[in-house]
């Protein structure tokens, strides 16, 4: 045996350890639907690597699709723990971009007094939604599970994998086995009402559960002389958890459910192990306990141990089992050919522009996916799909963009405020979008508010190039509103202001970040006051033509409650009588905002200045300080002048989640200000001598009709003022 050339040895031994392997059982793993605490299944694989338990098909359904599918293309127990534990769960199962990935000309409308959700608009009439969750981004989840394979058959796959899923119209069991991989997963656990429904051959799929819940017979044909059996699915809950209507509805479902998993369990032989993790009170909901969840399912298969032994291998074996299952992976091609489907609305050549692909290459998952990322944030689509197929030579990647239901786009909000004492306001604000105008992607955005203020803004927002950097914005804008008359820290009276005119802006998009634009406009100013003297009413009336530029950056990760980010914007216009303006003057303003955070507090700080450069204002153009997050302890408009400043620091933490419905977050905080308005034209040190003061405390919700703030103010010479605000107030 010596003798034998060291090639000759090693292929025995193979040949050996392939005839052993033959001559052992083949399992199949089988694993169970149950929502969240299917992510106990990660803990049974965990389990059986250690054990050196081979297995040699897998079947799922629901929760078990994905994780089943996933250890079907060879992804080891611990990377898939860490992907399950790294995963952002509102975020995979939402529909909302994360800001910093919004483009700048979306994020505009954060800061606008809009409920907390858009209509899409078909022929001017709502469409009601497709579902409650959003399928984008857990779709992309999936395919992160997966990797970039791409196989015409699931036996092709390492492991070979069947999906259990439900036909909607028929209520027939459907069997998955071949087809786009992830989204087959995603037809598995598609519950009704929350997910759409996934065509898949002639069916309309969703979660296999109602029908199969746990597909023992489907692990036998396929290839179990044994089966290794997983149950994580909810037990019946008992008579005291049954006084709601979700409570009965979804009991009503879960015992066909379970009528079904006792059927299945009964077939089980003394060949066969079933393993039935104990998750207490955990529910099909609580994603979000993903560890614990895994935990039970170790604990679960380490009970089954001595059981679980027969099937065993020793650590060779084991070794060239998994070497086996390597090698079996799909080889990544490169991508030969982009096929992107037709639309609607959108222009394919603008989607092309922002795609990171590129022919000749093989496919960069974690590039394609960002810029995907990139233009479902555009707020176009439902979802972007995409397939990686077999071609004659390489891969075709087919992406899949699934456009909204209509290209209209409205918004409706509500905007409050009180001081308790002589100012109460309320304003109706409404916003309208046409999208897609042209194949550069031109929009038409329109503004209007009724009640204390009255406003009406339209714009068409032209892009120049296909990828959009540069654009053209014609504007036409009215707005009326009130300036306080403030005499002894009491407001006396009002002057209306209003401005009526249009302009031109000539921008750039600087990406995610922000914009650029310069502009030229012709408005006709008037203000006049509402107090009856002796005298004439005060006021005037005149004509202001000019120009100025106007840059913004928006990193903040919440225009309302961030925790992080910068938002900085700097903004000059010269009103000049060389082009006929009857007011000649400028004005400069700077105002950033840097929130950051420390264990549980947020400290959100704003610096904000502005001067009129050594011209004097208009009295309508004048800068202003009091009312609510605006050195809050002084009456609205009470501080007026030619220069400014303020220092405003904000700290708060979060005491309370509302329910989804509502909104989010409840905050309470401490409020420090400090700031001066004086007449004089330029900046002077002289501003900053005697500062006025305001701290506060701040009672704050994050709601679906937008942020509420509560806050009592104290400041100096004795001023105190309470604010209730619904809106966006600083």
């Amino acid at each position: 045996m010596k003798k034998l050339p060291r090639v000759l040895l090693l292929t025995l031994l193979a040949t050996l350890t392939t005839v052993q392997a033959a001559e052992r059982p083949k399992i199949a793993l089988v694993l169970s639907g149950g929502g969240a605490r299917g992510i106990a299944h990660v803990g049974v694989l965990k389990v059986l690597e250690e054990a050196r338990v081979p297995v040699d098909c897998v079947v799922g359904t629901s929760m078990g699709a994905i994780v089943g599918g996933a250890a079907a293309t060879g992804m080891s127990p611990a990377e898939m723990e860490k992907r399950v534990l790294a995963a952002d769960w509102d975020y995979v199962f939402g529909d909302r971009p994360k800001r910093k990935d919004i483009p700048y000309f979306r994020k505009r409308d954060d800061w606008q007094d809009y409920f907390d959700f858009t209509l899409t608009l078909r022929d001017f009439w709502p469409v009601p939604p497709r579902n409650l969750v959003g399928v984008h981004y857990i779709t992309q989840f999936f395919r992160e599970l997966t990797g970039s394979i791409s196989v015409e058959k699931f036996d092709q796959l390492p492991l070979p994998y069947r999906a259990i899923g439900a036909d909607l119209e028929n209520g027939k069991t459907v069997i998955m086995d071949h087809g786009d991989l992830p989204l087959v997963m995603r037809a598995s656990m598609s519950v009704s009402g929350v997910f759409p429904p996934v065509p898949y051959e002639n069916s309309l799929v969703v979660d296999g559960g109602i029908v199969k819940n746990m597909g023992v017979d489907v692990g036998r044909q396929l290839c179990g002389d044994a089966v290794i059996a997983v149950d994580v699915s909810s037990p019946n809950a008992n008579r005291r958890k049954l006084e709601s209507l979700f409570a009965v509805s979804e009991q009503t479902i879960n015992i066909a459910v379970q009528r079904d998993m006792q059927a299945q369990i009964a077939t089980l032989t003394a060949k066969d192990i079933l393993i039935k993790p104990d998750m207490g009170k955990l529910t099909s909901t609580d994603f979000n306990e993903s560890a614990q969840l895994i935990a039970a399912g170790e604990k679960a298969t380490r009970a089954v141990l001595p059981s679980l032994k027969r099937y065993a291998l020793s650590e060779e074996d084991y070794l060239i089992w998994q070497q086996n299952l390597t090698a079996r992976k799909p080889k990544n091609k490169a991508v030969t050919k982009i096929e992107i489907t037709p639309t609607r609305w959108v222009s394919p050549s603008v989607l092309k522009s922002l795609l990171d692909v590129h022919k000749g290459e093989a496919l960069d998952q974690a590039a394609l996916h960002h810029s995907m990322d990139s233009i479902y944030a555009r707020g176009d689509f439902i979802r972007i799909a995409y397939q990686l197929l077999p071609a004659t030579e390489g891969s075709l990647l087919r992406i899949i963009p699934v456009e909204k239901d209509g290209r209209d786009f409205a918004r409706v909000g509500l905007k409050l405020n009180t001081d308790f004492a002589n100012n109460s306001s309320f304003g109706l604000v409404a916003g309208l979008r046409r999208s897609w105008l042209n194949h550069l992607g031109a929009e038409w955005q329109s503004q209007a508010e009724i009640g204390e203020t009255r406003a009406l803004y339209t714009e068409l927002y032209q892009p120049t190039v296909l990828d959009g950097e540069f654009f053209l914005a014609p504007w036409i804008s009215l707005r009326d509103e009130p300036r306080d008359i403030v005499s002894a820290h009491e407001t006396i009276g009002e002057n209306r202001v209003r401005h009526l005119g249009g302009g031109l802006d000539i921008g750039s998009v600087l990406g995610k970040w922000g914009e650029v634009r310069f502009s030229v406009s012709d408005q006709q100013v008037k203000w006049r006051s509402s107090l009856q003297t002796v005298n004439p009413i005060v006021g005037e009336s005149y004509e202001q033509i000019g120009y100025g530029v106007k840059a913004v950056f928006d990193q903040l990760d919440n225009p309302r409650f961030p925790r992080t980010g910068n938002w900085a914007r700097v903004e000059y216009f010269a009103s000049d009588a060389n082009l006929g303006s009857d007011r000649d003057y400028k004005r400069f303003m700077l105002d950033w905002r840097r929130a950051f955070t420390w264990s549980q507090y947020t400290f959100f700080a704003t610096g904000r200045g502005g001067s009129a450069l050594g011209t004097t204002l208009p009295y309508a153009e004048a800068f202003q300080l009091g009312g609510a997050m605006n050195l809050s302890a002084y009456r609205r408009s009470e501080l007026s002048g030619n220069t400014f400043f303020l220092s405003r620091l904000l700290g708060y933490r979060q005491i309370k989640e509302m329910p989804p419905a509502l909104g989010g977050g409840v905050y309470i905080g401490l409020l420090a200000e400090a700031g001066a308005v004086s007449a004089k034209t330029s900046w002077s040190s002289t501003l900053f001598d005697s500062p006025a003061y305001s701290i506060g405390a701040v009672l704050a919700a994050d709601t679906r009709l937008g942020p509420f703030y509560l806050t009592l103010a104290q400041g100096d010479k004795q001023r105190r003022a309470a604010h209730l605000t619904l809106g966006m107030s600083y």
